[in-house]
């Protein structure tokens, strides 16, 4: 027996109004107007229920849908909205069934057989469908059925969800329109002619003389017309990395205004990673840059590592804010991009000794108030160079264990170390560097030194070993040598003091 097939399917009313929509919050419940992008008559392309009301409609002119009274609002078509919004309804889809196909704008097939198990009957499944939609801000229809057109037509037709009982579709489609069908416009026409109308009308047609004068495509209309479709679903992979753009009819020159866009940015990445039980170990952030006439936008980007994987707004703003406090973009901002790398952080339990993890939003503010003092290039885990060469190293983003760090041996709070020697047993002596190294006055005598003068320091020197002579990078243009001396002040203070050829500097003092 075969098994039973069901289909869901998610539909966004009015898509590129709502993909405004939830790009500018502010515009909900307001009469909108999404124009194309031709000037200098740019026509209407989509309108949303309130502007609707008000006798706007696509295919008018700008000029007649503001003329309409009640204060209509009208914003260009911005694709990356819209592949934003079209991005979240797949991942709505993605997060309940293993199959999941994209049909066009604002349009989402999913397999949901055997989801009853994890999420409940078909109205609980639609129910949460429509609500974790909302969620991401998309007010979106639910159709449950057998089939494709069948799921289609039952969410066209429904206020917010409607379920088919299996074996029923056929019933159901029958008064439908056979525009439901997506026809080509010669097989429209054609249909016209012979005065079919519903797909009622389109089933009831003889098969045999039907194949006769349309061939296999009259015959795939026709089951499809019945609520038959065998054919399965095309899965969609989500993408490696999750964006969300806002395009600006203004250009802005404030901060503030600016985070708050970045925030509506970042909660709606946070959401979408959330959903999917997932969290972002990198941000990638651009702001487009107003030009003059003739010239072609520039754009400034950054990039930002969280402490830890994170999928909370709160702590992604609170980095980036500090990263654009330190750098603001040097002019004003016509579109800006939030960009996240998604990894999925493993489930782990907490330590029952109560050592517990740092909150990640704690970690993202002591953060962000380091990157304030300091800058955001100033910050980082150092990691040295394969050179030679003293102190050469580099920043490296910090990364936090995702699991807790091991307890030493020995139990909770108790170390080992290497027991140090006994005074007299030849101890070693730790040198403890100068960040940056101290400039130093030194005199020599046949090439020796012999006095010192440095930041808090100076005093003759009793006795000096070296030099030590160390060099690299020979082969480029930043190649460099110094020589290196231990020497020991008439106070007892020793020290090493090194000299590249042109200056003298103290780079440390033996503790």
């Amino acid at each position: 027996m075969a098994a039973l097939r069901r289909i869901g399917c998610l539909l966004v009313p009015r898509f590129a109004a709502a993909a405004a929509v939830r790009a500018e919050p502010a515009l909900a419940s307001r009469p909108l107007a999404v124009l194309d992008d031709a000037r200098p008559a740019r026509m209407v392309i989509e309108a949303s229920p309130e502007a609707r009301a008000l006798g706007v409609a696509p295919g008018m002119t700008e000029a007649a849908a503001q003329a309409r009274p009640g204060g209509v609002i009208c914003r260009e078509r911005v694709p990356a909205h819209e592949a934003a919004a079209q991005q979240a309804l797949l991942e709505v889809g993605v997060v309940h069934s293993p199959r999941v196909e994209e049909a066009g704008p604002g349009e989402v097939y999913l397999d949901v057989a055997g989801l009853g198990a994890l999420f409940g009957d078909e109205p609980a499944l639609a129910r949460r469908l429509v609500q974790r939609a909302r969620d991401a801000r998309l007010p979106t229809r639910v159709g449950l059925a057998g089939s494709r057109v069948a799921a289609r037509l039952a969410a066209r037709r429904a206020a917010e969800l409607a379920c088919i009982p299996p074996d029923a579709d056929a019933l159901h489609l029958r008064p439908a329109p056979i525009a439901l069908l997506d026809l080509s416009l010669e097989m429209a026409r054609r249909f016209a002619r012979w005065g079919i109308r519903t797909l009622g009308e389109l089933a009831d047609l003889p098969g045999r003389d039907l194949y006769e004068r349309l061939g296999p495509e009259g015959a795939r209309l026709q089951a499809l017309a019945r609520g038959e479709d065998p054919r399965p679903l095309d899965p969609w992979r989500p993408p490696p990395r999750f964006e969300e753009t806002r395009e600006l009819d203004w250009a802005l020159d404030n901060l503030e205004p600016l985070f708050g866009l970045f925030t509506e940015c970042a909660e709606g990445l946070c959401a979408r990673l959330a959903a999917q039980a997932l969290a972002a170990d990198r941000f990638e952030w651009s702001c487009r840059l107003t030009a003059r006439p003739g010239e072609t936008p520039r754009t400034v980007d950054g990039a930002f590592v969280p402490p830890v994987p994170t999928h909370e707004a709160r702590a992604v703003m609170a980095v980036l804010r500090a990263t654009l406090t330190a750098e603001p973009p040097p002019a004003a901002v016509t579109a800006l991009t939030l960009r996240a790398q998604p990894v999925r952080v493993p489930a782990s339990q907490e330590p029952l000794d109560g050592d517990r993890r740092p909150s990640p939003r704690t970690l993202a503010e002591t953060v962000a108030r380091v990157i304030a003092l300091v800058g955001p290039d100033n910050l980082g885990v150092p990691v040295l160079l394969d050179t030679h060469r003293p102190g050469a190293l580099r920043l490296e983003a910090l990364q936090v264990p995702s699991s807790p760090l091991p307890s030493p041996p020995g139990g909770r709070g108790t170390e080992t170390f290497p027991s140090l020697p006994a005074a007299g047993e030849g101890g070693t002596l730790a040198l403890r560097r100068c960040r940056p190294p101290r400039p130093a006055q030194v005199r020599l005598i046949g090439g020796r030194p012999v006095h010192l003068r440095a930041a808090g320091l100076a005093g003759p020197i009793v006795a000096s070993a070296g030099p030590w002579r160390s060099s690299g990078d020979w082969w480029l243009e930043s190649r460099w040598a110094s020589d290196e001396w231990d020497v020991e002040l008439a106070d007892g203070t020793l020290g090493r003091l090194a000299h590249d050829g042109s200056a003298w500097v103290l780079e440390g003092i033996y503790d």
